[in-house]
């Protein structure tokens, strides 16, 4: 991959044309004493009812919607109800080209708030969801606009929350100790802590 072409695919991944949508995962098997967990954040190819321009609608991701986010994972944050003022932890890997979906590594952090999330997750009163945007040309809308199909996506954050809408599941849970987030590998993204700053003013 030249310089190039790695530039573009970080400008694609920060830059969403409309503003952040939430989608949430369900059906986890949590261990509370274990940090880090490998989730599918999205599943491809899969329906799910949405809400979208307060319109209820079919929705469903394409192989490959998020291609690029791999390379700023540490970016992504983990919070509680899509809260960015209750952050508990951010992604230590994102995985864009698995065939179930866009599978999601995410380090908890031994806060309170990050305890008692994982506490909850265990109990099943918690489920995963992701906050998005369509990219520019990444949306097309089928049969009379009742069906939307995301080709390429934006993924501006995970949260934690009490609903889902689609039934995910949890592809493993493995200590923290064994893998440092601090290991994980820190990448150039122009203009993205100001985008984030928008999309955080816009939910105030």
């Amino acid at each position: 991959m030249t310089d190039t072409d790695l530039a573009d695919l970080e400008a694609e991944q920060s830059a969403p044309t409309r503003a952040i949508e939430l989608r949430a995962v369900t059906d986890f098997d949590v261990r509370y004493a274990d940090r880090i967990i490998e989730l599918v954040a999205i599943p491809y190819d899969n329906d799910a009812a949405a809400l979208v321009h307060g319109r209820a609608v079919v929705e469903s991701f394409a192989p490959g919607s998020f291609a690029g986010v791999e390379r700023r994972a540490n970016r992504v944050k983990v919070n509680r109800d899509h809260d960015p003022h209750r952050t508990i932890g951010r992604a230590f890997a994102l995985h864009p080209s698995r065939t179930e979906g866009l599978v999601a590594e995410l380090r908890i952090a031994q806060t309170i708030l990050g305890d008692e999330t994982l506490a909850l997750a265990e109990d099943h009163s918690l489920e995963a969801s992701v906050g998005f945007a369509p990219m520019r040309g990444g949306e097309h809308w089928l049969e009379n606009r009742s069906r939307r199909r995301i080709t390429k996506a934006f993924l501006e954050h995970i949260g934690m929350v009490p609903e889902g809408a689609y039934n995910g599941r949890v592809l493993s849970v493995r200590s923290a100790a064994a893998a440092p987030l601090e290991q994980a590998t820190p990448v150039a993204t122009p203009n993205l802590d100001e985008i984030l700053a928008w999309f955080e003013q816009r939910s105030t």
